[in-house]
C-alpha cells in the first residue's frame, strides 16, 4: 500500500476534532481532543500482508472503557448486549448450539436473543431499536481486502471487561465508513450510559 493509505483516518480526525494519539505506517489510534461525556478511542490497523495464510484482516475497533462490565458480568452465558454474525459459524451460534446439545435439545435462542438478517442480537434491555439495527446492517462503501469496493460491515458489538467494543473487519480507505462506525458506536454508548441497568 502507498504510504498515504491512512489519509482517510486523518480526514475523519480533522472533521471531528479528533487527535491521533498513536501512529505508525500501518496503524492509527484516534480519540476526542476535548473530553466529552463519552470517553472513547478507536484503533485502526490495515492488516498488512506478510504472505502468510494467517495474515490479519484490516480492522477498526472502537472502545468505550467507561462501559466495561465486571468479570462476573462478562462471564455470564447471556451478555447484556452482543451483536455478532448470524449462523452456526458465529461465536454466539456455536456457544448456543453447544449448550443446547448439553441440555439434550435443539438449538434455541437465549432470552433476549433475536436473529435478524446477517446478525444475532442479544439485547434484553432493548437498547438497539429498529433504526439502530438498520444502521448496523447498512454501511457506506469501502475497499475490501480483495480489492473490491462494496459496503463495509460490522463484525461485532459487545460489552466486555475492556468496555463497549464495536468492531468491523476487512475494509479500508473510506472516511464515510469510519464516520459511520464512530457515529453508530457513540449512539449505542449514549443509550447504554442512559439506561438504568447498563
Amino acid at each position: 500500500m502507498a504510504p498515504d493509505h491512512l489519509d482517510f483516518v486523518d480526514i475523519v480526525a480533522a472533521a471531528r476534532d479528533l487527535v491521533v494519539t498513536g501512529a505508525d505506517v500501518h496503524h492509527r489510534r484516534i480519540e476526542p481532543r476535548q473530553p466529552d461525556a463519552i470517553t472513547w478511542y478507536c484503533d485502526l490497523d490495515d492488516g498488512t500482508a506478510t504472505d502468510s495464510e494467517r495474515d490479519p484482516a484490516s480492522y477498526v475497533r472502537w472502545v468505550c472503557p467507561a462501559l466495561r462490565v465486571s468479570r462476573a458480568a462478562a462471564a455470564l452465558v447471556v451478555p447484556d448486549l452482543d451483536v455478532s454474525r448470524a449462523g452456526p459459524q458465529s461465536d454466539l451460534g456455536k456457544l448456543l448450539e453447544g449448550f443446547g446439545r448439553l441440555a439434550g435439545r435443539t438449538r434455541q435462542p437465549a432470552p433476549g436473543t433475536d436473529a435478524e438478517g446477517r446478525y444475532v442480537y442479544v439485547d434484553p434491555a432493548g437498547i438497539l431499536d429498529p433504526a439502530l439495527r438498520e444502521r448496523i446492517d447498512t454501511w457506506p462503501s469501502a475497499m475490501h481486502g480483495d480489492g473490491v469496493v462494496r459496503p463495509a460491515e460490522l463484525s461485532s458489538i459487545s460489552r466486555t471487561g475492556e468496555g463497549l467494543v464495536v468492531t468491523s473487519l476487512s475494509w479500508w480507505d473510506s472516511p464515510a465508513a469510519l464516520d459511520h462506525q464512530i457515529d453508530l458506536a457513540l449512539d449505542i454508548a449514549r443509550r447504554l450510559a442512559a439506561h438504568p441497568r447498563a
